[in-house]
């Protein structure tokens, strides 16, 4: 099936990777998936040395890494007042103090191996556009405080006077967050990979894993993989390969728009109604709008078709940036 278009794979060559012409009939560990996980793993293997494989069915970032807003934000999974009431402060602490670190060595790959992917941190901002929504900000405000991270909390006057909207009640900055254009990112990871000796094989479909006493078979189109690890990189696909798996890891379809260059409006990105819109500007002005899920029967849950677009989600994006932002309403 012919996967929906994305704006971050207009034009991006050297999707494809076969660093073989066949398979290796056996590597130390096998990865499935060719995006941002999968092939961060291969790099991290290779780069210890480790014989490492990696099948993916399309080409690198075909899926999910290859289609989203291009946002960085090291933090919780939700909010920081949520996730400390969820799993207690010291977890979401813990989570915090990881989603950091990655952040650094993010940073660090791009600077080592001068990697051009528009990466730039000039912080984002969470708005809120009800009552309930500035409840939940001042909440996480407050528990940022408590443990000595930083937050900043904006009121009304002060998201008008940013935003260029009189629609927000107040809002949350974080100061850490950025934007990149996730698929060059992760297109020269994976040629850093292969130079460091990992052999990566786009094009190839797998179909299952077999157990063969301490060893295990990847069973694919092209071929058998001898192994004794398998990384599962398949994001929202896993559930096709490890049917045990398919109601903790739940595939959740997102749809994203991208306009033509617009007035500039802000340098940072922001999300609303509790993280279900996201929203950047990019340096060519273009704005990428995420979210509008909510308007589906099922919010887009247990969905991971991206070959189709949802026609009452693309109508909210596009009404979206008109109805808050009367600069944008030309």
């Amino acid at each position: 099936m012919q996967a929906s278009q994305s704006f971050w794979l207009t034009d991006i060559p050297d999707r494809d990777f076969q660093s073989t012409p066949e398979l290796p009939s056996q590597s130390d560990v096998v990865v499935i998936g060719g995006g941002i996980a999968g092939v961060s793993t291969a790099y991290w293997l290779s780069k210890d040395g480790i014989s490492v494989t990696l099948l993916e069915r399309r080409g690198i970032c075909g899926g999910a890494t290859g289609r989203n807003g291009g946002h960085i934000k090291p933090s919780t999974t939700s909010d920081f007042s949520q996730s400390a009431k969820n799993y207690g402060a010291e977890t979401a602490l813990t989570i915090l103090k990881f989603a950091h670190e990655n952040t650094e060595a993010l940073k660090a790959f791009v600077s080592d191996y001068a990697v051009d992917c528009d990466l730039s941190f000039s912080g984002l901002v969470w708005l809120a556009l009800n009552s309930q929504e500035l409840e939940r900000v001042s909440e996480s405000a407050s528990a940022l405080a408590k443990y000595g991270l930083i937050g900043e909390y904006w009121d009304a006057s002060k998201c008008a006077e940013r935003t260029r909207s009189q629609n927000f009640l107040g809002g949350l900055f974080y100061a850490a967050a950025g934007q990149l254009w996730p698929a060059k990112l992760v297109i020269q990871m994976a040629a850093v990979a292969v130079g460091q000796g990992a052999n990566l094989q786009t094009g190839t479909e797998v179909y299952r894993v077999e157990n063969q006493g301490k060893e295990l078979i990847v069973k694919s189109d092209r071929g058998d993989i001898i192994t004794r690890h398998v990384v599962y990189a398949t994001n929202g696909w896993t559930r096709h390969l490890l049917p045990l798996l398919k109601e903790i890891i739940v595939p959740v379809r997102g749809q994203v728009l991208i306009t033509e260059p617009a007035p500039p409006m802000w340098k940072f990105s922001f999300s609303t109604n509790f993280g279900y819109e996201y929203c950047l500007q990019r340096s060519d002005r273009r704005i990428v709008l995420g979210g509008m899920r909510w308007l589906t029967p099922n919010l887009e849950v247990g969905i991971d078709d991206d070959t189709v677009i949802d026609a009452a989600v693309s109508q909210g994006l596009k009404a979206f940036l008109p109805q808050h932002f009367p600069e944008l309403s030309s």
